[in-house]
């Protein structure tokens, strides 16, 4: 196993998350720019249309500079984590769309876990100094855990949906 395999596997993975959030926002940017509205984000009509560009640009850099895209990723995860964080407390539960609408749960802790599991891969994708084909093992030692946690995020939203009704 190296630093470059490790990295870059974070990097690749990263980058297909990244990928599905901006290609979900420009299939549907109406719903984008509704969820942002209810959300409270400023400008939220430019805003839902334009977000998908920097995330677009930073699966460009993960899969090519992937230390350079580590940190804009981790900048931008940082700023959207903020965000939610912020709307929780406020007590906003309207859905974040983050993901278009292939995920339209109301918004929870779980969005801020998910992006800490984001900011995870963007930190070990700043160890890559290129791109580099990892090895099986280096796959499942970043993939794996990753997934595997994903779902359980995804599983523990599933029964928390079905359990609280959601707040506007």
């Amino acid at each position: 196993m190296t630093p470059d395999g490790i990295g870059y596997t974070a990097a690749v993975t990263l980058a297909a998350f990244f990928a599905l959030a901006a290609v979900a926002k420009l299939r549907d940017p109406e719903s984008t720019v509704e969820s942002f509205e209810a959300l409270g984000v400023p400008n939220a009509p430019a805003t839902g249309r334009i977000l998908p560009l920097p995330e677009l640009a930073t699966v460009v850099l993960l899969l090519v500079v992937p230390a350079a895209g580590g940190l804009i990723a981790l900048v931008l995860l940082v700023f959207f984590t903020t965000f939610l964080v912020r709307r929780l407390r406020a007590g906003v539960a309207a859905p974040c769309n983050c993901f278009g609408d292939v995920a339209t749960r109301p918004l929870s802790w779980l969005a801020v876990a998910r992006n800490g599991l984001f900011m995870a891969l963007a930190a070990l994708a700043l160890l890559a100094t290129r791109p580099a084909l990892p090895s099986w093992v280096e796959v499942l030692v970043v993939v794996v855990p990753a997934v595997a946690l994903l779902g359980v995020l995804l599983l523990a939203g599933e029964r928390t949906a079905t359990r609280t009704p959601p707040r506007r």
